[in-house]
This record gives structure tokens, C-alpha cells and sequence, in this order.
């Protein structure tokens, strides 16, 4: 995203206005600082490069300091709003000097880039050893690499309210109620409602702290001011500013009537002001009417936590729900879509994997409630692209919904209960026995450049005779000649999955079988699968780039080492999906064999590629290590240390003693046999030793 280039296409395309939505750079003072109005200047007076085009948003000094979430804080504190303790954190070490003093009850903490949003670059830490992973992640997700530290106040009571403001930049602004955000995962929001069903005296002091901190940046255009209210204790605090029109906008739009993008492309018209554009509005707003709810539908599959879903969809995969109070916005059309052509969408890993947002409204909360049930019964994309349209509804047909009893860790905690009680709202069976309700098509459909007709060509007793080459054919007559018949389909929606049973040439008896499609990320031959039967074979559990390796494995790729050891749990391969790192941990200790074919960083792999082989070293308890010791061995070391000992600790203070891990040969591992001087005084190793003969 260059903001240059996006100047020179406004300038050369003669724009009027650049209007950033909600992307990556629309907090970007830079991007806004190309399309400063004539007579600008900055703020030591010099005269900037002027243009006749606008740009929709908040001043760049607004822009400054909302970009930057410690800015916003200094802000806040400024204007006596509260906030959670926190500060700048330049290191793992310098983010543990904070939890040190933050005393006892430090964790959790959070960890936040400066210019992170969207789930992107925050992470929660609840222990010590989470915080040099932790603080990684947080700089590898961060354009600026910059990051600071706070008190983390989640779980039980704890609810994100965000109140949306509107401001000509003249220094007047008013607010347009609030929307509360706790249904997430991973600082991602899921499901957003407005208005909050807390109370009105809960939400007043956020409403008059937004309008505070707005009036005083003289802001210009939309803002949204987010916190944290606890519904038990009534604390709140300041969480940060985000200058600009929000994903969720769409459910303040319907409560109070409102066209928001409008109000942006008029606030920013020379000499417009807020008793023009909303004369309604310009003074303390009524009380919203009814409640909006909206459920952001993505392409991802909850069942497998939360894995990214690529693959093609097509107009004749989608049906969207419709009726009174009931929106929804998306980049995909139905089948309806006016073209005689059925188009095509490919869902990747590159962008956001949001599909649409389906909004409803009602006159209570139970109205709204009831119609986002049938809502989300009435939505349906079918084939290859799995969605969290199950999940959501498991959230609205919640009874911890229907009581507003729900934290911004409620999701994360009860997922499994949650998408067990999706099911039951929606009453679809399992996906994996039922067949696709896609209807048949005559016309097969290229999917990932093959021709195929979803539930139509194969069929019981289909036969095929099947041919194994090898990859180029080196030498004639090594194919394999192999019949094959589909006894019976069990599950039809090739190309996405096909289960049933085959009676081949190769087995005297059928075989059941399961084909599921990983991924419609073309996979080039210079990667290799891995064998899910195979212990020491360690696969990609999802698509993505390669954007780090473990130093035993990149030591491997380079050919400087074998053999390196990798413990269980370490963290061995960073993948990266749609910007936001993922970890691939060990699942078991053991020594790197070798990488997979073509596993270097900056790889793009699919799920299943063989990441690396590690020959599996089973864990031990230290008395079966000791065992490993010849009896004989063990009993001279013993003696030895029995007599000499005492003597050497005379000599030697304790606190000195340098244990030496490799003392004598690593094939008998005698240096195991040394610990036991850790234990106690200097007869106990001859106790030990009796014992193990």
C-alpha cells in the first residue's frame, strides 16, 4: 500500500475525493498529508504542497496522534479519562521490568503494536515465558516494528463499548450513541450490537469522555472512541481512537437512520459544518430506537480452529437471506445477479477473509435476536468454502446472549459449547454425511483447472482404471495398472469431498475411503506432502507464507548443521495468513532429519505440506535415564563423588560449582549420573546407587 502511487492514480484519474474506508491506510498521516486543501500548512507554520483533491477523514494532526495508541492514551490522561496502567516497551526484558512493576496480580498483560488493529499485532500474556514469544509476534505483525505494554482487563464482566463521534473539525462534534463489541476471538470482533444493553448510566460517562477528547482535536469526519467497561465494578477505562469509518458502522447506520458514508463525503466539503449536515443530530441525539445486530460472516472453519478456508465460489454457491429489517453487504451476488455468466470468486490468504456482514434490525432486543436466527437459517454458501455461519448462530441462540451475560473472552472460552448449540439453531446435520444441497448443474465448473459437476458424474459402480508413473517416467514399463470401482458414495461434493467404498486390484478386500480438499492454493510440484501415518513427519496445519523458521531448522536448509534437537512445544515455523502470524509448534522433542522440499522463509505452502522430518527422541523421566548407565559405571561415579565431595566443597563455595554437562562420552550419557549430586549431602549417592543395582 503506497501512498504516493495512490496520490499519482487520484491526480492522473482528476478525483475530487480519495476516500480511504477502512483498510490499512486510512490512519495514515501520510496518505492524508498528499491531499492537504489550498492555504494548508503545517504545524510550525511552513506552507505544505496544496491540492484541489479531498481527502475524507480527519485532519493529519488527528491522524498523528490516532495512529499511535500511546498518543491516544497521553491524550486521555491529558483530558482526565482513565486508562490501564501501560507503557513503551522496546524488549522482551524491558516488558518484564513492567509486569515487575506492576507488582502482585500482574498478568494477564497485553502486548499492542502502536499501529495494530483488527486483531493484528496485540497478543495476550499470562505468564512469564509467554512474553519473548509474545513480544515477536507483536513486531512481526507491526509496520512500524513498535509496540508498548498494558494491564490486561479481560474475562468475567469486562465489555468493549465503542461510541461513535461525528465532528466538522470547527471544534464541534456529537456523538451518535454507542455499539458494544464482545463477542470476539482474538481481539477480533464477531458479533457487534448497538445500541449496548447496559445501562444508561453505565454508557453516559463514555458518551461525555469521546466528546471531551473529539471537541478538544477539533475532529473532522467520523471516530470511533473505544473502551472497557466492567458490568460488575461500573469501571471503565480508555482504550484507543479509530479515525475512521468502522467495519461495524452498518448497525449505528439502521438505529438512527443515517447514511454514514454521506456524512463523510459532505463534512468534507469546503466550509461544511455539523448544524448543516446533520441539523438534527448537531445537538444531544434521542435516544436510539430498537437494536441492530451484525454478524460478520467469514470463510473460515471453526471446527478446525478457526483455519482459513480458501477456494472458489461461485454465484450459484450463495443465497443471502431477505425480508423487513434485514441488510446485508458483500462482495458476492446470488445466483440472481443480472449476467447471463456464473462468476467466479477466489477466496485467498492474501486479504481479509470476511465474506459479508449480515445486519438486521428489530424494535427490542428480542425482535433483533429472533430475526438474526432466521437471518443466518436463510444464508447459504455451499461448495468448497467453509464458513462460520454455525458459529454465529450458535452465539445469537446462546442463553448467556438472551441474558447480555457475555465478556470479551466469553467466545474463546465456550467455543465448543457454542458451535454445538449452532447446530441446533440452524438444524443442519454434520456436513461430512450429508450431501451438498447445491442443486445439480448440467455444465461442469473448472475448479483449481479441473472440470467437475459437484454431485453429478460419479456415481455407484463407476469404474476406472488408475496409473501410476512415476514424475518425469525415467524408465519404460514402470507404470502400475490398477482397476478401481465405486461400490458405493457415502458424501458427494466433489471436488470439496467424496467418501464412500472401492473395491481396487490392489486390496482383496473394499476400502473406505474419505477425500477432503485441503486447499485451492495451487501447490507447485517443488513441495512434498506429508505422511499423516508417519510419526516423524511434521505437516503445515494451514496455508500461508514462511516468514520465519526455527534457528534448527534454518540451519538445516543452509547445510551448516544435522541433527539439531527440537524440543516438544518449541516454536519451529512462522506462517503468516492475512497478515497475522501463526506459530507451528513441535509435537514432539526430537533431532531435525531434514526440511521438506522447499520450505525456505518467504515460501507460500498449503496446508499438509511436509514442513520437516525429526527422528522422535521419547521423553524419559530422570530415573530411566539413570538406568540407561551401565550398573558398573554408575557405581564408580557414585564412589567417586561419595569421597571426593566432601572435600571439594570445602574448597569450593556451593554457589560456585560448575556442573559440566558432557563429562566423559555422550554414547553411555555418564554425565546424567552427575546430577545426583544435586540431591543431598555426600553419602546419598551411595544409597542412590544400591538402589538402582
Amino acid at each position: 500500500m503506497d501512498p504516493e502511487h495512490i496520490a499519482h492514480v487520484a491526480h492522473r484519474a482528476e478525483c475530487t475525493h480519495v476516500h480511504p474506508g477502512y483498510g490499512f491506510l486510512s490512519e495514515s498521516p501520510k496518505l492524508a498529508s498528499l491531499f492537504r486543501p489550498p492555504g494548508s500548512a503545517h504545524a510550525d507554520g511552513m506552507s505544505v504542497n496544496a491540492t484541489n483533491i479531498r481527502f475524507v477523514g480527519p485532519s493529519v494532526e488527528t491522524l498523528k496522534i490516532a495512529s499511535d495508541k500511546m498518543q491516544c492514551r497521553e491524550l486521555a490522561t491529558s483530558q482526565g479519562v482513565p486508562v490501564a496502567p501501560g507503557t513503551r516497551v522496546h524488549s522482551a526484558e524491558d516488558t518484564r521490568k513492567f509486569v515487575r512493576a506492576l507488582g502482585r496480580d500482574a498478568f494477564p498483560i497485553v502486548i499492542k503494536a502502536l499501529d495494530g488493529g483488527g486483531g493484528r499485532g496485540i497478543r495476550l500474556v499470562r505468564t512469564d515465558d509467554e512474553i519473548e514469544d509474545a513480544f515477536r509476534r507483536c513486531i512481526g505483525e507491526s509496520g512500524s516494528r513498535l509496540v508498548f505494554a498494558e494491564k490486561a482487563l479481560v474475562g468475567p464482566g469486562w465489555r468493549h463499548v465503542e461510541v461513535q463521534i461525528v465532528g466538522d473539525g470547527h471544534g464541534t462534534a456529537t456523538h451518535l450513541w454507542e455499539r458494544e463489541c464482545s463477542i470476539q476471538r482474538r481481539f477480533q470482533k464477531v458479533v457487534e450490537i448497538a445500541p449496548s444493553t447496559l445501562s444508561r448510566e453505565v454508557v453516559e460517562p463514555l458518551l461525555q469522555a469521546s466528546l471531551k477528547m473529539a471537541r478538544h482535536l477539533r475532529y473532522a469526519g467520523l471516530g470511533t472512541f473505544e473502551f472497557l467497561v466492567n458490568d460488575r465494578s461500573k469501571k471503565w477505562i480508555f482504550l484507543e481512537i479509530n479515525p475512521r469509518i468502522q467495519v461495524e458502522h452498518t448497525v449505528t447506520e439502521e438505529i438512527m437512520g443515517l447514511d454514514l458514508v454521506r456524512v463523510q463525503l459532505l463534512l468534507s466539503l469546503p466550509g461544511a459544518s455539523l448544524a448543516a449536515v446533520l441539523p438534527t443530530y448537531s445537538r444531544p441525539p434521542s435516544p436510539p430506537r430498537g437494536y441492530a445486530i451484525q454478524l460478520r460472516l467469514v470463510a473460515e472453519e471453526p471446527r478446525e480452529s478457526f483455519r482459513l478456508s480458501t477456494g472458489t465460489i461461485t454465484s450459484s454457491d450463495v443465497s443471502w437471506p431477505g425480508g423487513r429489517g434485514i441488510r446485508v453487504d458483500t462482495w458476492l451476488c446470488s445466483r440472481y445477479c443480472g449476467t447471463l455468466l456464473s462468476p467466479e470468486w477466489i477466496v485467498g490468504m492474501d486479504f481479509d477473509s470476511l465474506l459479508a456482514k449480515v445486519i438486521v434490525y428489530g424494535g427490542s432486543f428480542e425482535e433483533a435476536t429472533f430475526r438474526a436466527i432466521r437471518a443466518l437459517k436463510e444464508t447459504r454458501i455451499q461448495g468448497e468454502v467453509r464458513t462460520n455461519v454455525g458459529l454465529l448462530a450458535g452465539i445469537i441462540a446462546h442463553q448467556d446472549w438472551a441474558a447480555q451475560s457475555v465478556h470479551t473472552r466469553w467466545l474463546e472460552d465456550n467455543v465448543k459449547e457454542v458451535s454445538q448449540s449452532g447446530k441446533l439453531a440452524l438444524r443442519l446435520p454434520s456436513r461430512d454425511t450429508v450431501p451438498s444441497a447445491r442443486p445439480p448443474s448440467t455444465t461442469p465448473r473448472m475448479s483449481g483447472g479441473t472440470d467437475a459437476a459437484p454431485g453429478l458424474l460419479l456415481q455407484p459402480g463407476a469404474s476406472f482404471q488408475l496409473s501410476l508413473t512415476p514424475a518425469p517416467p525415467n524408465l519404460a514399463g514402470q507404470a502400475q495398472n490398477h482397476s478401481l470401482v465405486l461400490s458405493s458414495i457415502g458424501h458427494n461434493a466433489f471436488p470439496s469431498q467424496l467418501s464412500g467404498t472401492i473395491i481396487t486390484s490392489f486390496s482383496p478386500t473394499p476400502l473406505s475411503f474419505a477425500l477432503s480438499q485441503l486447499s485451492t492454493i495451487t501447490t507447485s510440484s517443488q513441495y512434498e506432502f506429508a505422511n499423516p501415518q508417519d510419526s516423524s513427519h511434521v505437516a503445515s496445519p494451514l496455508s500461508g507464507k514462511v516468514v520465519e523458521l526455527h534457528p534448527a531448522l534454518a540451519s538445516v536448509a543452509d547445510g551448516s548443521a544435522t541433527g539439531k534437537r527440537v524440543r516438544k512445544g518449541g516454536q519451529l515455523v512462522v506462517v503468516s495468513v492475512m497478515k497475522m502470524e501463526n506459530i507451528v509448534t513441535a509435537p514432539a522433542g526430537g533431532k531435525v532429519l531434514r526440511l521438506g522440499k522447499g520450505i525456505q522463509v518467504g515460501a507460500i505452502i498449503r496446508e499438509g505440506v511436509l514442513l520437516f522430518c525429526t527422528c522422535i527422541v521419547p521423553n524419559m523421566s530422570f530415573m530411566d535415564e539413570i538406568r540407561k548407565i551401565p550398573p558398573v559405571t554408575r557405581f564408580l561415579c557414585g564412589s567417586t563423588l561419595g569421597v571426593t565431595l566432601p572435600v571439594l566443597l570445602q574448597i569450593v563455595s556451593p554457589n560456585r560449582v560448575i556442573f559440566v554437562k558432557e563429562l566423559v562420552t555422550r554414547d553411555f550419557e555418564v554425565w546424567r549420573a552427575f546430577t545426583s549430586f544435586f540431591i543431598g549431602g555426600s553419602g546419598i549417592n551411595f544409597v542412590f546407587d544400591i538402589a538402582m543395582l
